[in-house]
């Protein structure tokens, strides 16, 4: 989870108070009218967990952690989220699955509406625009096109992709698919595929192979570059394939991020946070391809036994705080771990419902 502050003063009184109105409302400033999702006044930053295991969202404020709400995705036990994404106000939240996708209305923390698909299980998603929205169907190797301004519930753009797809991130006016390439006994085919959509109209522009097999992941860095995680069988190392979304050549393939890698997100700096179900969260900057905290020194809250709790999703907000979350063992609750800038001093330990699998963190 994440969060941000700024200061400045004048000679003059007028320029001042001139200096520090436009301060004051530069980068999003407090909007009460938001309700809940404005934050505090110190802090707007609110973070949007998804509970895989309870089949909801939490929401807590950054600036009050103590401060949270709770979204249902209804009670079936085909509901298995895993992912969201956020566009203005609004939620993707693929139910895995259930073959279909909640609409989630943020600030007044309600569903809007369902979209269903025929079958299978919807794990990625992405926002076109601020109407409409694509998902990927893992089981049937496809991503459909969702519109609010469609009449119908049921998702009928379709094209298909590379197998078992898994992440979709938009770098520009593309859609970047990551597909894993298993077949249906998730046996490897062969290296990962990232597969180029238009958008608006799913036309497969091109695709290009990564350096790894069990591709699942992917962040666009501040450089406009994508990096893919390729997980491989959580016995070999995990690695990162750098590829230019434009040309969809493949710039590199890095190693050195532990087993069983499952998540990468990416900050506004550059620093790449890695994580692992067996490793906590390694940290990596784009810009120098050099590991910040590697697998010897991965950022994570350690057992009594002194072992390295695992990550599912980490992500730092505009201030450099990590917000790493924790799924849950047999013998410790699901957390939220909160680390400091640089450090990656363990700073606090939130309660974030049960099953947490994924973190956003976002200002409205």
């Amino acid at each position: 989870m994440t969060r941000i502050t700024f200061d400045r003063r004048g000679a003059a009184v007028l320029f001042g108070a001139l200096a520090l109105a436009a301060c004051d409302g530069s980068d999003n400033p407090f909007k009460p009218e938001l309700g809940f999702i404005a934050g505090t006044k110190e802090n707007q930053q609110i973070g949007v967990v998804v509970n895989s295991t309870e089949h909801a969202l939490t929401l807590f404020q950054l600036g009050d952690p103590s401060q949270t709400r709770q979204v249902s995705l209804g009670s079936s036990s085909l509901i298995t989220p895993v992912g969201l994404s956020i566009r203005g106000t609004r939620a993707a939240v693929p139910l895995g699955n259930a073959a279909s996708v909640a609409i989630v209305d943020l600030e007044g923390q309600k569903i809007e509406r369902f979209f269903i698909l025929p079958g299978g299980n919807l794990t990625g998603s992405a926002w076109a625009d601020d109407r409409s929205g694509l998902v990927a169907n893992t089981v049937a190797d496809y991503v459909g096109r969702f519109s609010l301004d469609q009449a119908g519930d049921t998702v009928k753009a379709r094209v298909q992709v590379a197998p078992a797809p898994t992440e979709i991130v938009m770098a520009g006016d593309r859609a970047m698919v990551v597909s894993g390439n298993l077949d249906d006994n998730y046996n490897y085919i062969g290296n990962g595929i990232v597969t180029a959509l238009d958008p608006a109209t799913l036309k497969v522009l091109g695709t290009v192979t990564t350096g790894g097999k069990n591709s699942a992941s992917a962040a666009l860095g501040p450089d406009g570059l994508l990096y893919v995680l390729n997980t491989e069988d959580y016995v070999k190392e995990s690695t990162v394939t750098i590829i230019d979304p434009k040309t969809l050549q493949a710039t590199a393939t890095v190693g050195g991020f532990g087993t069983g890698a499952g998540k990468i997100t990416i900050d506004r700096s550059g620093l790449a946070y890695v994580s692992g179900f067996f490793t906590g969260t390694l940290v990596w900057n784009t810009r120098t391809r050099q590991f910040v905290r590697g697998t010897d020194n991965p950022v994570c809250a350690k057992t009594t036994s002194g072992a390295c709790r695992g990550a599912f999703d980490a992500q730092a907000d505009e201030n450099g705080m990590l917000y790493q979350v924790f799924f849950g063992s047999r013998d410790y609750a699901p957390r939220v771990f909160v680390y400091r800038p640089g450090s990656f001093q363990l700073a606090d330990s939130l309660s974030a419902g049960q099953g947490p699998s994924s973190i956003e963190i976002r200002k409205f």
